[in-house]
């Protein structure tokens, strides 16, 4: 009988070893490149990653391998065997919310080609403000040794102008940061019912934190999960465009110094990896967090 449990146990301990070595998302001796390794098992090293866009901090994986995760846990992100930073595997189910350096595990909103890096600055639970750790040089270099980095989109709100009462105007300035021409939703060519679909648009906080906000209704795609082609603009390599979106129904606002907040929107989970290059460039993915003080006149 003593055999028989040895033999059985042996079997299973080989069954283990064969999917854990056969498993295309484990490398347990990562010296070189870009690393991120959860719980101190399961690693994504810079031989698995087709690369990392910058401007959203997404990890892009190559053909063949697949990020999925539940459950909470820990992470450290190395370059070249240097750990840089750490965070928190943060699932769906917690009530909480995110703070500082997070990876969405269950559901991410994205393909399973993507691994997102989240970070929220909020202020710590001591009360100081929190420092983004994810921009560490270290990284961007390590990341271009091995063709890795991508640059992305980066976008500011250029003005905010109250031309009549109830309408306001934004302006914003789209630059292409990369080396690769991009995609990115054009709210002209969408409708900006359909593009406040992906945002929630514009919205002002005065002084007393009070918020005022736009009274678009959201227009959902059909089916709710499509995307086309003709909701996207290209804007070519260093390129710079000048987003402008006019709020007819706007909440009324008076004269004074507020706070504008702007998500520009990419897509998300309807871009499987077949559909991430198009004829021209890439579909630019993720949400760009945008920020101004503003004058109200």
């Amino acid at each position: 009988m003593k055999i028989v449990k040895y033999w059985i146990y042996l079997v299973v301990v080989l069954l283990l070893l064969s999917c854990r070595n056969n498993d295309p998302n484990l490398n347990f001796d990562p010296k070189v490149g870009f690393c991120l390794k959860i719980n101190d098992s399961i690693v994504y090293d810079y031989s698995q990653i087709e690369f990392y866009d910058f401007s959203s901090h997404f990890i892009y994986l190559k053909k063949g391998r697949s990020f999925s995760y539940s459950g909470a846990g820990s992470f450290t992100v190395s370059a070249d065997n240097t750990e840089i930073y750490s965070g928190k595997m943060f699932p769906a189910y917690l009530s909480s919310l995110p703070l500082g350096v997070t990876i969405p595990s269950v559901l991410t909103f994205y393909g399973d080609f993507i691994i997102p890096i989240n970070f929220d600055k909020r202020i710590d639970y001591s009360g100081n403000e929190m420092l983004d750790p994810r921009g560490d040089q270290r990284i961007v270099e390590t990341l271009k040794k091995h063709n890795q980095f991508r640059e992305g989109l980066a976008c500011e709100i250029v003005d905010v102008q109250k031309t009549s009462a109830n309408k306001i105007q934004l302006k914003l300035r789209l630059t292409n940061k990369d080396n690769e021409n991009l995609y990115y939703l054009d709210p002209d060519k969408m409708g900006l019912e359909l593009f406040h679909y992906f945002t929630n648009g514009l919205l002002l906080r005065n002084t007393t934190n009070k918020t005022f906000t736009h009274k678009i209704t959201a227009k959902y795609p059909e089916p709710w999960n499509s995307w086309k082609m003709n909701w996207l603009s290209i804007i070519k390599s260093k390129e710079s465009k000048t987003i402008i979106i006019n709020y007819d129904n706007f909440e009324s606002v008076t004269s004074g110094q507020y706070d504008a907040f702007f998500n520009y929107p990419g897509m998300s989970s309807q871009i499987e990896k077949k559909d991430l290059y198009q004829l021209w460039g890439r579909i630019w993915l993720g949400t760009l967090y945008l920020t101004k003080k503003i004058q109200i006149e």
